[in-house]
């Protein structure tokens, strides 16, 4: 069903959104309406996901305002939600929209089973539910989107896999081949200003960055 799938990929891409909100309350809030949505949606409890998607809607805005999430993200997600709301409604009896199919996205594709960590096979079902999401994984961005998010998410966890969680520059960018280094050295300014790595030296050779606990 189309609002089943269309409530999952919204949920997922709020909790990897939600993994890069400072403020606590704030992210479990998000978190928690993200599982609520799933929840209402499944058991077919229309009028309440209504409102639960208004909440997304609310804070998300919020968010956006308060510079806890990045304003393409909250851009798309809104989006998203928007089109899930409709749905709802004319599934519900709330209002009459002409040619649902035509009206939204296309379901997603079908993702290939694959050996693969969890991480990157929860990124390509991302990738492939949503493909109208910024294409910021090819570094020719300054990491804003929400790809941009996946990977960063994807460079905290080569670390973490990493003798001593830790990793220098050129290690990293073996990792990531279709990543410039501009990019690079974008994403891990931006780790270390989440305090999620830590820079250890002066950017020379012997530099390298550290996992945080």
């Amino acid at each position: 069903m189309f609002v089943n799938q269309k409530a999952q990929e919204i949920s997922y891409a709020l909790v990897r959104v939600a993994a890069y909100i400072r403020r606590q309350e704030f992210r479990q809030r998000i978190e928690r309406l993200a599982f609520q949505l799933l929840e209402d949606i499944s058991s077919g409890n229309l009028e309440i996901a209504i409102r639960t998607n208004t909440s997304l809607e609310s804070l998300l805005n919020l968010g956006k305002s308060i510079y806890e999430i990045e304003p393409i993200n909250a851009k798309i997600i809104l989006g998203e939600l928007a089109s899930l709301n409709s749905a709802i409604r004319q599934i519900a009896g709330l209002e009459d929209l002409p040619d649902l199919e035509n009206t939204f996205s296309r379901l997603p594709a079908v993702v290939a089973e694959k050996q693969e960590s969890g991480f990157d096979q929860r990124s390509r079902i991302l990738n492939a539910a949503m493909p109208h999401l910024d294409n910021s994984m090819n570094g020719n961005t300054n990491g804003n989107g929400i790809n941009a998010t996946i990977r960063q998410s994807a460079i905290l966890e080569k670390i973490r896999q990493s003798e001593n969680r830790q990793s220098q520059l050129k290690d990293i960018l073996v990792a990531f081949p279709d990543v410039s280094e501009r990019t690079m050295r974008y994403d891990l300014q931006k780790l270390c200003a989440q305090s999620l790595l830590e820079r250890i030296g002066n950017g020379g050779p012997g530099g390298y960055y550290l996992l945080k606990p």
